[in-house]
């Protein structure tokens, strides 16, 4: 049963149906909520509070298909309240990487999004471009809802995307010939000095 039908039996009172929407959601919330603020225990009130906002506007939310897309937005526009009052910490993991769908020319940044060195360029990115980066391959998001969730039109959030995964590539191909250079002067200060006699 998909999202739009268990919401009739929602909207007559049915717990059941609405447990098995939040327990299809509640864990890529609560790995959002934990990648925008590096804390598990804070992840898990934010996520709470995420699910309690939604069940409270239930018989206002009209686009029952997009559940997913609508929860982030509260979970996102939480987090951005609670960054108000104190800074979020650096993560440690991005949240596990769904790339079924990927171009090839975006699997090359996108393929690898559990490596450190690869979490590492990506904490450099601006936020914005680290949360459309998050969201399209992390969690799996289409352009159009990841416009949505941020509040952009669909060509922005298209051109954030496409930035973050330029300047990654960038800085790891930067990253790739500093230590290749690292490697051949290592090599070289290594040589015997009668070695090329």
């Amino acid at each position: 049963m998909d999202d739009a039908e268990l919401f009739e039996p929602i909207t007559r009172g049915d717990a059941e149906a609405l447990n098995r929407l939040i327990e299809r959601h509640y864990d890529f919330i609560k790995r959002y909520c934990y990648w925008k603020t590096g804390q598990a225990e804070w992840a898990e009130d934010l996520t709470q509070e995420t699910f309690y906002r939604f069940c409270r506007s239930l018989s206002s939310y009209k686009d029952k298909g997009k559940c997913r897309a609508y929860l982030y937005t509260i979970a996102r526009r939480l987090c951005a309240d609670a960054f108000r009052e104190r800074p979020p910490e650096p993560i440690e993991q991005v949240p596990e990487a769904k790339l079924g769908s990927a171009s090839s020319a975006e699997d090359e940044a996108g393929a690898h999004l559990q490596s450190k060195e690869l979490l590492e360029v990506l904490q450099e990115l601006p936020s914005e471009l680290q949360e459309a980066i998050i969201l399209r391959y992390s969690y799996g998001f289409r352009y159009r809802e990841i416009a949505a969730i941020t509040s952009v039109p669909l060509y922005k959030a298209r051109i954030r995307v496409e930035r973050g995964l330029a300047a990654m590539k960038k800085r790891m191909r930067e990253e790739d010939l500093n230590e290749k250079e690292t490697e051949r002067a290592h090599n070289h200060a290594g040589a015997s000095p009668c070695s090329d006699v």
